[in-house]
This record gives C-alpha cells, structure tokens and sequence, in this order.
C-alpha cells in the first residue's frame, strides 16, 4: 500500500481532519529509485519499500559515522603523540634561545 493511500485511510479515523502541511510536502518530495531508474514521490512509494529505503539509509549512515570516529581517534592519538614530541623539544628549543 502507498504511503498517500494509508495518509488518506487515517483521515477516516480523524474525522478528516487536515493533514499536516510538513506531511503533504514530504509526500510530493522525490527520492531516486534504485529499482525504477528514476525519481518517485514519497506519497508514491509503497510503505514496505519506504521503510526497507530508510534502513538501508541508516544503515549507510551507521557505517559513515563509525568510520569518522575511527579516523577521530587516530587524528585524537596521533596529536596527543605531537603533543609529547613538542614537550619533550621545549628544552632544546630553549637552549638555542640562548645561543
């Protein structure tokens, strides 16, 4: 069932009361569809397909952040070990200030 189609049976249990404008926007919104070759509205989508999309989104989103932190905690270990490096120079640095 497309995701318009259950937005319209809800408005059966709502006592037609107006659908939200943030909703209707999101139904004429378009996302590309790997399986058709071409943009479809949400509103169009069916409602498993949608939720498969999402998660397969989440997904992706999952493996960017845990790739980003990993890439954090080398750049966080490799300034903490630049760190030690300029601490361990100050005094050299200081005796050729005094040259």
């Amino acid at each position: 069932m497309k995701i318009k189609d259950i937005i319209e049976i809800e408005k059966h249990f709502t006592k037609n009361k107006k659908t939200p404008c943030d909703i209707v926007e999101f139904l004429e919104d378009e996302t590309y569809s790997e399986s058709r070759g071409e943009d479809i509205k949400h509103g169009d989508m069916h409602l498993t397909h949608y939720i498969r999309r999402q998660l397969k989104d989440e997904l992706a989103d999952d493996e960017i952040i845990n790739r980003i932190s990993k890439e954090n905690a080398k750049l966080k270990h490799e300034l903490r070990d630049y760190k030690k490096a300029m601490e361990k120079l100050k005094p050299l640095i200081t005796q050729l200030g005094r040259l």
